[in-house]
């Protein structure tokens, strides 16, 4: 049954039945007909009357949020007041046995109320002015000004996305950025480059107008990253398979070397296989040959796949072996540096013995470089100069910038006269200063460049950092000191956050999560990241207490960010909780009610993937008093039905290690589209089926968190370049279905432009 027939059933004398065939008296619905145009509509307060059977009227006021609440209370005392009623401002509980209260409570837990008119002389007074109320409202102008959060908020959800993965909300945040003025066009280029890279939209990134322009600049080492990624992918993936190396090496020179020649100046920093492959092919084809950069990559072969390793090791059969007895002198690092060798460059100068033009070429290495430990190194040979030559480096411009730059990197004076004593080595370092040190400006640029530093071996065989970098977490600290923490919270997920979970990091999980969990600002790319860190505690195992702390703080944080973005998030962890071990069902059941509550908010906003999954779930935890009714699917059907309707016929692919959740989303997508949907969990590519699948499916879908990267890269090596790859954001089958979801939302969108 809809709310509206348990609303206007027992317990009110006016009857849905009597309402929906229109044999109510004219004079009824002429009054009653407002009201329910109101309820139709995606309102943040509606108001519904009860008439009992001795003729007593209550308003009922439904509101979509707790804030909704606090505004309809205002409203109501400025048109009501106790002149009409007996609202003081506090509303009575409603009582759960009583059928309408229990059906208010059931699809507005905590955000409902009612107002009784005593004086049967005022009903049609009282009804008058809530009919005013409603004109007025209608009338109001829309408020078109929002306040533009602070810069620091904004950034803070635009990392959290691309951890994620989620390329929507990545986008819609440089919109924001944007619109706000927050950014210059350059700062908003780099985060478009880094967007489009974990769609691994490499074309894009090398058709973006403002890209030869931004290859002459010094860039974030992860803009870097993201463009040799792309010029890889684009132009040398194709030579790897086969193992041509020497018609990789001819297309550098003759077709990449003119153009992006200025990405390979510095391996130092940069991560994954493509930087490695890359820079392997430019150290081959430079003039004189990297063998530096050369050896650095062959040293970390036993982390290279056998396809990549093999085209690396063809590659290093064509360097030649440099002169092993000529003697290295410092002219030689200002060589290397003069023709854009930078790592040479600093390893050769770091060999020299201390003097003021060993120390310029070192402070101008690490300017470009970036690293903290480059930085490090750097700043530890100027303050090694002697008090004749500091005259120098005050008279050079391009010193004193480097220098400058390179002390604001690292950390702030201490005492206002001198350095500070040290770079940071690790995380439980760079919170002890983060928490002493309230002017520390580039604490948040420091995290970034150590969660891609600092060892996470080291930290996860030292106990004592460990925890005490999760007692770090929660320490007090001075309000800056703290937006700069949250702010940097991104970088830390990212460094101890990984596909498999490290029982020793526990104490560190427990921390991140409660930081997280506690913010009052919280938004949708947050919650997202909570759900990852209690995923990484479910699956290492929560004690029965800690199990339901957890759920509570989830069922709190999703129902604070009060908005139907967030549904998508709370299916996945819905999933999450029932594919976990349970220690307490009771409170998982708990869960699954407060999520149906919140699905019944936002009926008019959610739509049928989401009513079809949650009913899913539900049904898994023996809870099927609580799925989306049938009426509130049939409301999202209606819009839904057309939207699916041009992959009827398709080959649709779908590939996790999550097998349930293929086969749930698997389940949805077939009854939305009529398509044909196979199902893959191979841990490593190679399987016929698999082959076939992605040389002929017209959409294939990878939930990449949850797979190994032999198997997608497989997948993407055979998709033939017209043919759909999207990529989910998460695990679940919520993230499944939301990654085809939104890419039939964005050819609707672009269709509808033609």
């Amino acid at each position: 049954m809809s709310f509206e027939e348990h609303f206007f059933g027992p317990g009110n004398r006016l009857r849905w039945d009597a309402i929906a065939s229109g044999r109510l008296p004219l004079d009824t619905q002429r009054r009653l007909g407002p009201f329910l145009e109101e309820f139709r509509k995606n309102l943040p307060y509606v108001l519904l009357p009860r008439v009992d059977q001795d003729g007593r009227v209550e308003w009922y006021v439904l509101c979509s949020s707790a804030r909704a609440c606090r505004l309809a209370r205002d409203e109501l005392r400025a048109f009501l007041g106790q002149s009409y009623s007996d609202f003081e401002g506090r509303p009575p509980d409603l009582d759960p046995t009583d059928p309408v209260d229990a059906a208010v409570l059931a699809s507005y837990p905590g955000t409902a109320f009612k107002v009784e008119v005593p004086d049967r002389d005022l009903l049609e007074h009282a009804r008058e002015r809530l009919r005013l109320l409603m004109q007025v409202r209608q009338e109001r102008p829309t408020r078109t000004r929002s306040v533009p959060r602070a810069v620091g908020r904004i950034l803070r959800d635009f990392e959290y996305a691309l951890l994620a993965g989620d390329v929507v909300t990545a986008s819609d945040l440089i919109k924001e950025l944007r619109s706000a003025g927050h950014l210059d066009a350059l700062n908003l280029l780099f985060l478009e480059v880094r967007r489009l890279a974990v769609g691994f939209e490499w074309r894009g990134i090398l058709s973006l107008p403002g890209l030869d322009a931004l290859l002459r600049i010094r860039r974030p080492r992860r803009v870097t990253e993201a463009i040799i990624s792309a010029v890889f992918n684009t132009y040398l993936a194709e030579f790897v398979p086969d193992v041509q190396a020497s018609a990789a090496i001819d297309r550098f020179r003759a077709e990449l070397a003119p153009r992006f020649s200025s990405l390979y100046r510095s391996k130092e920093g940069l991560r994954g296989l493509d930087v490695a492959v890359s820079f392997m092919v430019s150290a081959v084809a430079s003039d004189p040959q990297r063998f530096a950069v050369a050896e650095s990559i062959l040293a970390d072969a036993t982390l290279i796949p056998p396809v990549e390793l093999n085209f690396i090791n063809a590659l290093a059969g064509l360097l030649r072996r440099p002169d092993s007895g000529r003697r290295v002198e410092l002219s030689d690092a200002a060589a290397a540096f003069s023709i854009g060798d930078l790592d040479s460059a600093f390893a050769i100068a770091v060999a020299q013995p201390a003097s003021f033009r060993r120390t310029a070429i070192l402070l101008r290495c690490a300017r470009e470089i970036g690293t903290l430990e480059v930085a490090g190194v750097a700043l530890e040979a100027a303050r090694g100069i002697s008090l004749d030559e500091l005259p120098k480096l005050e008279t050079s411009a391009s010193l004193r910038s480097a220098l400058e730059y390179l002390q604001e990197l690292v950390a702030t004076p201490v005492d206002g006269s001198q350095m500070a004593d040290a770079v940071p080595r690790n995380w439980a370092e760079w919170l002890q200063r983060l928490n002493r040190d309230q002017s520390w400006s580039s604490a948040v640029a420091v995290a970034e460049a150590g969660a891609v530093e600092w060892s996470r071996d080291e930290l996860r065989k030292d106990a004592v950092q460990i925890q005490l970098c999760a007692d770090l977490l929660l320490a007090e600290r001075s309000p800056g000191a703290q937006v700069a923490l949250r702010n940097a919270t991104p970088y830390l997920i990212e460094f101890v956050v990984t596909d498999e979970p490290d029982a020793r990091l526990m104490p560190l999980y427990d921390s991140l999560f409660l930081l997280l969990c506690v913010d009052a600002d919280l938004s949708v790319a947050q919650v997202t990241q909570i759900a990852r860190i209690c995923a990484a505690r479910l699956q290492i195992g929560l004690s029965a207490s800690d199990y339901t702390a957890t759920v509570r703080q989830l069922s709190d944080a999703i129902a604070a960010v009060e908005t139907p973005a967030v549904l998508d998030v709370a299916l996945e962890v819905f999933e999450l909780l029932i594919v976990s071990a349970c220690p307490n069902s009771t409170e998982r059941f708990e869960f699954a009610v407060k999520l149906g509550n919140l699905m019944k908010r936002w009926f008019r906003r959610a739509d049928q993937t989401q009513f079809l999954l949650f009913n899913s779930l539900a049904l898994d935890v023996d809870a099927p008093t609580i799925a989306a009714s049938r009426e509130e699917v049939d409301k999202a059907d209606g819009q839904s039905a057309p939207l699916w309707a041009g992959l009827s016929g398709k080959a649709i692919a779908l590939y996790s290690l999550q097998e349930s959740a293929l086969r749930r989303a698997a389940s949805i997508i077939e009854r939305l589209t009529g398509a044909r949907v196979g199902r893959f969990s191979d841990h490593v590519g190679g399987s016929p089926a698999l082959r076939s699948a992605a040389m002929t499916s017209d959409v294939f879908v990878l939930a990449t968190s949850a797979a190994k990267h032999s198997a997608t890269t497989f997948i993407q090596d055979r998709r033939p370049k017209d043919a759909v790859t999207l990529f989910a954001r998460g695990q679940g089958s919520a993230s499944l279905v939301q990654a085809l979801r939104d890419h039939v939302l964005q050819r609707r969108s672009l269709s509808s432009l033609v």
